[in-house]
């Protein structure tokens, strides 16, 4: 064995991309070429590459609209959230579309009551939720986000969200709420808004809005609010609504109150601090292109499938004419 062959032995050994490659290429040769030297020695060369390619190219169709349907396999970008603006200051003007519609949330700019304030304007009409909260979350609870209220009453939300020019605020039991928070600590931490060492354990996440994307696809607020046929209805509506509308997230901030911790003893759980003022991180939803890619090599097999079939049909007819035709001259 010379050097040369000895030095590309020991790189495809030692790169196993090349090695990967390697053993793709040797196993599509080995199954398809076998199919093939079946076919090709009982029904001829020609032949037999076109019912081999017909049957890997309509096997390559069939996968390719499991992977389109499922979201599985060879696919493109998943959906994911895109950092547009950090707004250190809601009092100033802010650069993404309809974030300005967006009021202040914090209880101090007047357009928006205080979760307290909501809170017990809402237990003075219903004594039994005061008790029902103490329950839960102990006596003498004090809310410390919108968030919190519309989580422990679900009928302030519709109320709230009325009142926020257009976004609607997420409930912490909502699904959608960790991956645009997980989102938002990227940018922050990106924009080291707290200096240079910014950390989730800087600040804490109070609510979270979203303003645009498909309104029928909402959850409910309360849940069984919604008979089975409107839940119907929103289906179908957000199936035939094709395009989708463009979704924001706006995700308010504050910074925590710095401690000294002496040696050897446990922090004490976060305080906010409440002389910082309120950030809040504007995101885009970026739908991505998940399913072009499988979408794509599904049609491409599929015009492959069709063409190879169509040769065979063809192949076939004039077999069967040269046939009739013999049998004539022998008659």
């Amino acid at each position: 064995m010379s050097s040369s062959t000895g030095y590309l032995l020991a790189a495809i050994a030692f790169d196993p991309a090349i090695r990967g490659v390697l053993v793709v290429m040797a196993s599509v040769g080995a199954l398809v070429g076998s199919v093939y030297l079946l076919n090709a020695t009982n029904t001829g060369i020609r032949t037999g590459f076109l019912i081999t390619m017909a049957a890997l190219t309509g096997w390559c169709f069939s996968l390719g609209l499991f992977w389109t349907i499922y979201g599985i396999g060879m696919i493109g970008m998943a959906p994911s959230w895109t950092a547009k603006e950090v707004n250190f200051d809601r009092n100033s003007a802010t650069v993404t579309k309809n974030v300005d519609k967006l009021p202040i949330t914090d209880g101090s700019g007047g357009q928006v009551r205080s979760a307290q304030e909501l809170l017990t304007t809402f237990e003075e009409n219903n004594p039994e939720v005061r008790a029902q909260i103490e329950s839960t979350e102990g006596e003498g609870f004090v809310p410390k986000s919108l968030t919190q209220v519309v989580t422990l009453v679900p009928e302030l939300k519709v109320e709230l969200d009325s009142q926020l020019g257009g976004w609607r605020i997420l409930a912490e039991s909502d699904s959608r709420r960790g991956e645009a928070i997980a989102s938002a600590d990227a940018a922050i931490a990106a924009a080291q808004v707290f200096g240079t060492d910014t950390t989730a354990a800087n600040y804490t996440v109070k609510d979270v809005f979203f303003y645009g994307g498909k309104t029928a696809a909402e959850p409910e607020t309360i849940k069984g609010e919604r008979s089975l046929l409107q839940q119907v209805v929103h289906r179908i509506e957000t199936t035939l609504q094709v395009k989708n509308p463009t979704l924001y997230a706006a995700i308010t901030i504050q910074k925590n109150a710095e401690v000294v911790v002496a040696p050897g003893e446990a922090p004490p759980p976060a305080e906010i601090d409440t002389t910082a003022s309120t950030v809040t991180v504007i995101l885009e939803r970026n739908l991505g292109n998940k399913r072009v890619i499988p979408a794509l090599f599904a049609l491409f097999s599929g015009i492959l499938f069709f063409v190879f079939c169509w040769m065979l049909h063809t192949r076939d007819k004039k077999a069967a004419e040269m046939r009739a035709a013999w049998d004539g001259k022998a008659s």
